[in-house]
Order: structure tokens, then sequence, then C-alpha cells
């Protein structure tokens, strides 16, 4: 059985992973929610007994599982290598320096990992979109375009930056590549150039679109999320893995055995 702890628990993804997690009592065990205001799991909808606390618990052995905000992320990163906890985080707006430094430092001691987006289905979207660059050439544009709810606080979405990072690294470029959208007089477009680019609008959970195109033809990989809760199971599942990993720092393609 997993012990977890969500930290960002009264916010849209952690009482989907908590309700989740509920619905497995022989895989899951619940140890603590965390947000800015105490009181109970069901006080979030979440069917099941606990507490909602307004701090990390120690609890070593239990895999923190985060979504919370790239401002506390150091902190969550520091207590989880203080107290002897696997860190799960899918907190966007972290820089790669932050990370590096964070997950470096936790993962000489516990097993951790950040992803963008923990979807199953976005993961292996990911490997494929690297494979194409890689295969295409750099004759062929590329474009990423992501859509989100109103209500989404950073852009691009950390999927946007996964993907645009994982074309980077299959095809030798680097992050002085990208372009984040596009105004005024730019000019002609430069070779090599991966244009990312949001939406934000209505309800829409997350849509991501990359394009390749060449001359005569384009390609287009996409993912739509109907629902939060292949994020939530995605975390769930890297809970698992990460509960039985050795030290160090993992990324999804581990979980899901695509490395």
């Amino acid at each position: 059985m997993t012990p977890i702890i969500v930290n960002g628990a009264a916010g849209r993804m952690g009482r989907r992973i908590l309700t989740l997690a509920a619905e497995q009592p022989e895989t899951y065990r619940i140890v603590a929610g965390v947000d800015r205001t105490a009181g109970s799991l069901r006080d979030l909808g979440v069917p099941a007994d606990g507490h909602v606390l307004t701090a990390l618990p120690v609890a070593p052995g239990a895999v923190v599982i985060d979504f919370s905000h790239h401002a506390v992320f150091p902190a969550v990163a520091q207590h989880c290598r203080q107290h002897g906890m696997a860190l799960a985080s899918g907190t966007t707006g972290l820089t790669p320096e932050v990370l590096d430094r964070e997950l470096g430092g936790l993962a000489a001691s516990r097993a951790c990992l950040h992803a963008g987006n923990m979807s199953v289905g976005v993961n292996v979207l990911l490997d494929v979109a690297a494979r194409l660059a890689k295969a295409l050439g750099v004759e062929y544009d590329i474009e990423i375009i992501e859509a989100h709810h109103n209500q989404k606080i950073d852009a691009p979405s950390g999927t946007a930056f996964a993907l645009a990072d994982a074309i980077t690294a299959a095809t030798g470029r680097s992050r002085a590549d990208h372009v984040y959208g596009r105004e005024g007089n730019t000019g002609k477009r430069r070779q090599g150039e991966i244009g990312v680019h949001a939406v934000r609008m209505g309800d829409v959970v997350g849509d991501h679109t990359i394009y390749f195109v060449g001359g005569g033809e384009r390609i287009l990989l996409g993912h739509v999320a109907h629902n939060r809760d292949i994020f939530a199971r995605g975390a769930l599942r890297a809970a698992t893995f990460l509960a039985a990993a050795s030290p160090g720092r993992y990324t999804m393609r581990d979980v899901l055995g695509l490395a």
C-alpha cells in the first residue's frame, strides 16, 4: 500500500487525486491533504476520513504528490529531503534551474520526479513527437499550440514546455530556439525555431497540437484532455512507482516503461 500526501489538496487536481485514491483503499493510504486552510477531507468533497493540514507533515516513507504553486516548490522539495519522503510534482511554472537544484538535492536520498503533464497519453505523445522531429529534420517547421481554461495562471503550459523540450533534446537544439508567441514585424521565420503559443478560454481542460510543416505537407500530432482524471491517475501511478524505486531523479518515461 502506498502512503500519499497531496500538497495543493483543495485545488482541482488535488481533489481528484484524493478522491481516486480514496476509491482504492487497498492500493493507497491517504496520510493527509495539505492546503492553505485546515479542515477535513470531507470538507473538500473527498469520500474519506482524514485531515487537511496547513503544512506538510513529517511522514518518512510517504510520497508527496505536489500540485501547488511554483513559489513553494523549493520548500516542498527541501521538506521531503529532510524527512525521507519521495516527491512526485506536477506543479507548473518552474524553471529548469530550480528543478535541477531542488530535485538534484533530493535525488541523492529519495526517489523523485517532476512532470509538466502526468497523463499516460501525453507522455506517449512526448515520445512520438521527439522521434518524429528527429526523423523529419530541420527542414520542417514546428509549432506548438496549447489551450486551457480561463483560470489558468501560467503560460505556456507545462505540457507545452515539455513538448518543446522533448523535441529540442531529440534534435540538438536549445531553449534559445523557442519562440513564445509572435507580434509586430518579426521578420521571416528562422529555420530551427520551435513556436509555442497559448490560448485561454472557457473551461477547456487541456488541448495540445504540434504542427510539423514541410514543403507540400503537414503532420499534426495532438492530445485532448476530456477531464482531469487522466492527470490524477498518472500522478497516482507515479507515486506507486516512486514508493518502490531507489533514490534518484525519474521521469514519467521511467514510470511508463518508455525509457
